[in-house]
C-alpha cells in the first residue's frame, strides 16, 4: 500500500513538472513574441520616421526652388533679366527638370536679345579707350564726346576715372550729362564687383552712385546680400551660430550669391559638432538634420546618427533650485510659556 501511494505522488510530481515546463514554455514563447512584435514596431516607426524626415527635407528643397523662380518672374517683369537668369541657373542646377525654370530663363534671354538688339548696324570691333589726364588744352566737347564712347562700350573701368578727370577740369560743362555718365559707372562697376571678388569696393561704388540718384531694385538686392555675406565671413570659423543665422538668411534670398547654401550648410555641420563634441545631442540633432537640406555626406550620416543615439538615451540632469525668497509674512509659533 505505501508503494503503491508513493509511485502515485510520483506520477503527480512528474505531471506538475510537466505542467510547469509547458507553462515556462509558453512564457518564453510569449515573451519572444512581444520583444519580435515590439522590434518590429520600433523598426517600422525608425523607417516611418526615416520616410517622414526625407519627405520634409525634399519638401523644403521644392519650396526653396518655387519661390527662387517666382522671384525670378517678378524680375523679368520689372526687367532684371540677369538677376532672374542668376536665380533660374541656380535652381536649374540643383533641378535640371525643372520645366518652369527652364522655359522663365528663356524668357528672360529672349527678353536680354531684344534689348540689346542694335537699332543701328554694329559698330567694328574696337580696342579699349585709354584714359588720360587731360591737358589745360583739352577741348571739354571732345571729352564728352570720348565718354560717351566709353559709356557706349561698357568700359566702366575706364569710364569711371574719366569722368572724375573730366569734372574736376570743366566742372560746369554739361553738369548733368557728365553726373548720369558717373552715376552709370559707378552703378555698374559696382554690380561687377559685388558679384566678383571685389565686395567691399563694390558696395562704396554703390554708395557712390546712390547719392547721385535712386538705385535699381537690382542693385538694391545685390548690396544687402553683399553685406549679409560679409557680416557671415566675418563669424565663419569665429562663431559658427551667428555665421549659420546669416548665412541661412542669405540662402533663403539668393542662394546662388557666392555659395550661400553651401555656407550655410558647412556653418551647421561645424555648429553641430560643437554640440556633438560636448555631449550636447539633442542640439546636434537639429542642427544636422537642417544640415542635411542643403547637401549630405557619409560622414554626416554617422555623425547624425550618433547624435540620434545620444538624445535618446540622455538622462535630464536635476537643476538646482536657486535664487529662492523665504515665504513672507509669517510669524513664527509662540513657545509654550513654563507654568510658575
Amino acid at each position: 500500500m505505501d508503494e503503491q501511494n508513493k509511485d502515485q505522488t510520483d506520477l503527480i510530481e512528474e505531471s506538475n513538472r510537466w505542467s510547469i515546463a509547458r507553462i515556462l514554455g509558453i512564457s518564453l514563447v510569449l515573451v519572444a513574441g512581444v520583444v519580435a512584435l515590439y522590434l518590429a514596431v520600433g523598426y517600422y516607426a525608425w523607417q516611418s520616421g526615416e520616410t517622414l524626415r526625407s519627405q520634409h527635407e525634399q519638401e523644403s528643397r521644392v519650396q526653396q526652388y518655387e519661390r527662387q523662380v517666382a522671384l525670378a518672374q517678378e524680375d523679368i517683369e520689372r526687367g532684371g533679366y540677369n538677376l532672374a537668369i542668376h536665380r533660374l541657373d541656380w535652381v536649374l542646377e540643383k533641378d535640371p527638370a525643372n520645366e518652369e525654370a527652364a522655359a522663365l530663363r528663356q524668357q528672360a534671354q529672349a527678353a536680354i536679345k531684344t534689348a540689346l538688339t542694335p537699332i543701328a548696324p554694329p559698330t567694328p570691333t574696337f580696342e579699349p579707350e585709354p584714359t588720360v589726364v587731360l591737358s589745360e588744352e583739352a577741348n571739354p566737347e571732345d571729352e564728352l564726346v570720348r565718354l560717351q564712347r566709353l559709356y557706349d562700350r561698357e568700359q566702366w573701368n575706364e569710364l569711371l576715372p574719366a569722368v572724375l578727370a573730366m569734372q574736376h577740369q570743366f566742372p560746369s560743362f554739361e553738369r548733368m550729362e557728365t553726373d548720369l555718365l558717373l552715376y552709370e559707372a559707378h552703378l555698374n562697376l559696382g554690380l561687377q564687383q559685388i558679384q566678383g571678388e571685389q565686395i567691399e569696393i563694390g558696395i562704396s561704388n554703390l554708395t557712390q552712385a546712390e547719392r547721385l540718384g535712386d538705385l535699381p531694385q537690382e542693385a538694391l538686392d545685390y548690396w544687402l546680400w553683399a553685406e549679409l555675406y560679409l557680416e557671415g565671413i566675418a563669424y565663419y570659423g569665429v562663431n559658427w551660430g551667428v555665421s549659420a543665422s546669416v548665412f541661412r538668411e542669405l540662402c533663403l534670398s539668393a542662394p546662388f550669391y557666392k555659395n550661400a547654401c553651401d555656407k550655410l550648410f558647412e556653418s551647421l555641420v561645424n555648429y553641430g559638432d560643437q554640440y556633438l563634441f560636448n555631449q550636447d545631442f539633442c542640439p546636434a540633432v537639429d542642427l544636422y538634420r537642417e544640415a542635411r537640406q542643403y547637401g549630405s555626406d557619409e560622414e554626416l550620416g554617422a555623425k547624425l546618427n550618433r547624435a540620434v543615439e545620444g538624445c535618446a538615451s540622455a538622462t535630464p540632469t536635476p537643476v538646482a533650485i536657486t535664487g529662492t525668497l523665504p515665504i513672507t509674512g509669517t510669524e513664527p509659533l509662540p513657545l509654550p510659556v513654563a507654568n510658575e
